[in-house]
């Protein structure tokens, strides 16, 4: 039990973390020990609604006045649930454990420390490729999801059909939603493929997805290390929309 929480709040740290300079300062080796979950008084109060189109069925939403069919999606901008853990300074020569304190963790930053997880078995695997110019790695934007023509789940599968119907193998890819303070709700999503040259070319229209998104959409590759270019859109975002996945990782990375 000691271990896998020690395992969940390393990836907790990670997020918290991501956007720092290199090299953080050591700290001693710990552990932490489950104490008790309580829900979270303010939650209630941080869940917001944005209309979301009839076609983009979802379980969360609502119609209004029995008329039009008018849904909402739930935004939830505070974590539902806190988690109490005691946290131990282990000594390493005898392997004492100390009590340092409660530390309080919650349900977004868990998620984030597993999206970090998913980001660094990306990274490891693709970021050798690319310093030796063997893959291409394409970011992809996908704007006002609440609006789009297709649900994220079939425009995702799409962007990777439509690479390979140029003839681009994909070697995998990973995404992420992004909720903003203001609510705009978007996907990231970073695609690696073989080795490409559209350097006279420029990327082919047939890779520019406004017309079967319905909404803005942006692409580009990534420049130099690609976790830094992506890790601030996998830490940062502190709100979720309820009965949606925020990222997803190919279950193979070739």
């Amino acid at each position: 039990m000691v271990q896998v929480i020690e395992n969940v709040i390393k990836g907790q740290n990670k997020a918290e973390n991501a956007l720092k300079p290199s090299k953080p300062p050591y700290h001693p080796k710990k552990a932490y020990t489950y104490l008790k979950r309580r829900l979270n008084p303010e939650y209630e109060g941080g869940v917001k609604r944005l209309p979301f189109e009839s076609c983009l069925l979802t379980t969360n939403g609502t119609k209004k006045n029995g008329q039009k069919d008018v849904r909402e999606v739930h935004i939830k901008t505070r974590p539902k649930w806190h988690t109490d853990l005691m946290e131990w300074e282990i000594d390493q020569t005898s392997g004492e454990m100390h009590p340092k304190g409660v530390y309080t963790s919650d349900d977004f930053k868990c998620s984030n420390g597993k999206k970090i997880k998913a980001l660094d078995k990306f990274c490891k695997k693709y970021q050798p490729l690319y310093r030796s110019r063997k893959v291409s790695l394409f970011f992809l934007t996908f704007t006002r999801a609440n609006y789009a023509s297709l649900k994220w789940n079939t425009m995702s599968k799409l962007v990777i059909k439509y690479f390979k119907r140029l003839g681009i193998e994909v070697r995998g890819h990973i995404w992420t939603a992004e909720i903003s303070d203001n609510l705009h709700w978007h996907y990231h999503i970073c695609v690696c493929t073989n080795r490409v040259d559209f350097s006279k070319t420029g990327i082919p229209p047939s890779l520019k997805f406004d017309a079967l998104w319905g909404q803005r959409t942006e692409i580009d590759f990534v420049k130099k290390n690609v976790r830094h270019y992506m890790a601030k859109y996998f830490a940062k975002c502190n709100s979720r929309a309820i009965g949606h996945r925020s990222y997803g990782i190919s279950r193979k990375l070739k």
